[in-house]
């Protein structure tokens, strides 16, 4: 059965230069059939219409920093949990963010390979053989996932938290040296993962550390790029510092993580190698989220003590010319994706660039801007449709009054109706 949906304003996300215009968009099989002008478009005797009343339609929005079943707790208590336990809340962690209009996330760290599941379970290969049966008409509804699984960090570096050991799962895989490193990519490619997580600095989390100190080498740098690259996969880093960041540009990075401090040779260089930048801006911005969700008070202290340098990075990297994804490392996602959308608006972004960073440019990282990111004819339909223009009010993205995923309605906050052929 086609789609229709009618009297909506389409931002297409293709160029820089976002523009609404009036449209009909429909959609069939999954994808966008037609972007065709409100008078051209004749609805047939069967199908679903969806009227918009003049909402802006766009495509649906990425976090491509998240860790689905992680929380910063101050008692620790979430290094004690069960994979079960860490399952059913990447579970509920994800299909809420889908609710809210994040149609595609990158997990860039997350424990025994949680996020590999759901990615296929959302893509509907899990269960699979003659189990599937059972399931075909009872899919569980997710977002897209772009997985690393476990990030790969020295003994006792970022994500380690010192002397505190996971009793059932774990964040990281420790590994020393580089031919430690190969093995704990290769591991990690062999479990299905799309991306490699390394941590290479401190972190604002860690246990005696500081968010600027230098943890991985060179060379084991090169390692996991060595591996991943051959095989196809792409490389990011938790990076808190420039000297590191330029370290692992040349060492083959394809994206840096946070940049909690970014001087202008790193940034020249992150436009020079074409390596992305995801800032996760707010997670030394907002006080209040940290204060609400009880963060320990020593990681608060880091977090703002930090905050005006990270922020001149970001505008740094923005003035650059760096290629930006947005991702917010903070959980959860449904209450974070949008904000994070916000700090980089206040950060200097424009709303069109913040859009851009939130659909095209992460689709284009991903390798899939063949099918994602933009609204055209022929792309998959992961949509979203506001009532407010987000150009104008980027705060709108908070209030989703419809989240398609691949043309199925997941919310729908807008008139219906449903027409049969004469005769069914």
């Amino acid at each position: 059965m086609k789609l229709y949906l009618i009297n909506g304003l389409v931002i297409d996300c293709v160029s820089d230069n976002l523009q609404p215009r009036p449209a009909a968009v429909t959609i069939e099989a999954g994808r966008i059939a037609g972007i065709d002008p409100p008078q051209l478009v004749h609805l047939p005797a069967e199908g679903m219409v969806i009227n918009l009343g003049g909402a802006y339609l766009l495509p649906g929005l990425w976090d491509v920093h998240c860790h689905p079943s992680g929380m910063v707790d101050p008692d620790e208590y979430s290094y004690f949990q069960s994979e079960a336990e860490c399952t059913l809340l990447a579970v509920r962690n994800t299909t809420a963010a889908l609710r809210a209009g994040i149609t595609a996330l990158r997990s860039v760290a997350e424990v025994n390979f949680i996020d590999v599941a759901l990615r296929e379970t959302y893509a509907g290969r899990h269960p699979a053989g003659l189990w599937r049966k059972g399931y075909e008409d009872k899919p569980l509804i997710g977002p897209r996932l772009f997985c690393a699984g476990p990030a790969l960090s020295i003994t006792g570096g970022h994500g380690s938290q010192g002397r505190v050991e996971p009793r059932y799962t774990s964040l990281v895989i420790e590994a020393d040296g580089p031919d430690e490193i190969r093995k704990a990519a290769r591991t990690c490619i062999k479990m299905g993962v799309d991306w490699i997580k390394l941590f290479i600095t401190g972190g604002i989390s860690g246990k005696r550390e500081s968010m600027y100190e230098i943890q991985m080498t060179p060379a084991e740098i090169e390692a996991a790029c060595e591996v991943a690259h051959h095989k196809g996969l792409k490389v990011t880093a938790h990076t808190g510092c420039a000297e590191a960041a330029k370290i692992g540009i040349r060492a083959g990075l394809d994206c840096i993580e946070h940049g909690y401090q970014l001087d202008d040779e790193a940034c020249e260089l992150m436009v020079e190698y074409e390596v992305y930048y995801c800032p996760t801006i707010s997670v030394t911005q907002d006080e209040a989220y940290l204060r609400r969700w009880e963060w320990p008070e020593d990681s608060i202290r880091r977090a703002l003590a930090g905050a005006e340098l990270h922020r001149q990075s970001f505008q740094r990297a923005l003035k650059a010319g760096v290629k930006m994804v947005n991702g917010a490392d903070l959980n959860p996602i449904a209450d974070t994706a949008v904000p994070e959308i916000e700090w980089v608006v206040k950060g200097g972004m424009s709303p069109a660039q913040a859009l851009i960073a939130s659909t095209r440019h992460p689709a284009e990282m991903c390798g899939v801007a063949d099918s994602l990111g933009t609204v055209e004819v022929g792309k998959l339909a992961d949509l979203i449709a506001v009532r407010e223009n987000p150009l104008e009010n980027i705060s709108t993205l908070r209030e989703v009054k419809l989240v398609l995923k691949e043309g199925q309605v997941v919310v729908n906050g807008f008139p219906t109706e449903f027409s049969i052929p004469t005769g069914s």
